[in-house]
């Protein structure tokens, strides 16, 4: 990987370039002239500490919220350091004020680096305009490295939800960009993952209805538990026409409003059938390529770090009204209920 310096770089290339932090703050110090601010999450500040107590710097710590950076002096530029809501604020604050930014990220998933995402105002998620910042990777800085992988088991398992949902809802499956970058995930290092995620990001792919059941559960366990719930349902399911969910009673378990439910028309619900049926096979192929990776996955995990837990079955059985993803169809066949 290439180093920082203090030339002036375009973001493209500049893109997951390796550097410390330290050279990092020193570098954006020397190529900017004027009031420079430097972002952090509670975490991170102690190790911008050092430069933030210069003359020339702005010091701001956030809880997650982007708002307070607008009501800070006018800076020439802006270094982040943290996690995703940092990232996502120094790159809103970019933009609006037309500045530079340089992102050092401490999460190895990488989100709030590239891309589009929202941003929270006052508490609200918000569509913001994002600038393209710098990024940079300290590796001292990453502490979760089993966090990133599991993200990208989650990915793997996304294009496959992906193309069992286009074609349960008849639409074409075309090859996605993300798969090359999603084969052979046994054994990764940082690097590795750090690099797989980065690209990720640029394309815009993220784990599929596992992120949300990542956010109560976890990563790895999301990946674990909804890995076994789509082999088990391939497998074994047969359409129980006489089951109807009991919808109104679902949402209510989950915590959401009736009014967000998909709830399929019959023929949808028989072209469902009609897929399980007539694709079971190709399903449980490419289920078996993942599946079978399990153990390995498992290793590489604890490996980096990451402890392995089990995903509450309550938790699996209310997914699907807060997703809306490839759960939702095993419970409209009347399937989930068994479990």
């Amino acid at each position: 990987m290439e180093k920082l310096s203090a030339q002036r770089m375009d973001p493209a290339e500049s893109a997951g370039a390796e550097s410390t932090l330290s050279d990092g703050v020193a570098a954006f110090f020397k190529e900017r002239a004027g009031r420079l601010l430097l972002v952090s999450d509670g975490r991170s500040f102690e190790k911008i500490a050092s430069a933030v107590r210069s003359k020339r710097a702005v010091g701001a710590v956030l809880d997650g919220d982007a708002l307070p950076l607008f009501a800070l002096p006018e800076a020439a530029g802006v270094l982040a350091v943290g996690g995703r809501s940092v990232m996502l604020a120094a790159r809103m604050y970019a933009a609006v004020k037309r500045v530079p930014c340089v992102l050092f990220p401490t999460e190895s998933a990488l989100f709030g680096v590239y891309g589009r995402e929202r941003v929270c105002l006052r508490g609200e998620p918000c569509d913001v305009p994002l600038a393209g910042g710098r990024a940079f990777f300290d590796k001292t800085l990453f502490s979760d490295a089993a966090e990133g992988y599991a993200e990208l088991l989650l990915c793997r398992l996304a294009l496959f939800e992906t193309r069992a949902l286009r074609r349960f809802h008849g639409e074409g499956v075309a090859e996605s960009a993300a798969f090359g970058l999603l084969t052979d995930l046994d054994g990764l290092t940082l690097d590795k993952i750090l690099q797989k995620n980065a690209a990720l990001r640029r394309l815009g792919f993220v784990g599929g209805e596992g992120e949300i059941f990542a956010e109560r559960v976890g990563r790895f366990a999301a990946f674990e538990a909804l890995t076994k719930l789509y082999v088990a349902f391939f497998r074994n399911a047969a359409p129980l026409r006489a089951t109807v969910p009991a919808y109104e009673a679902r949402a209510r378990a989950a915590g959401v409003p009736y009014s967000a439910v998909f709830i399929p028309t019959v023929g949808e619900y028989t072209r469902y059938a009609l897929v399980l049926g007539g694709r079971r096979g190709e399903f449980l192929r490419e289920l078996g390529l993942i599946s079978q990776g399990l153990p390995a996955y498992r290793r590489t995990y604890r490996g980096l770090g990451g402890r392995i837990s089990t995903a509450p079955l309550q938790e699996l059985r209310t997914l699907p009204e807060r997703s809306n993803g490839l759960s939702a169809v095993i419970r409209d066949l009347g399937l989930l209920e068994k479990l």
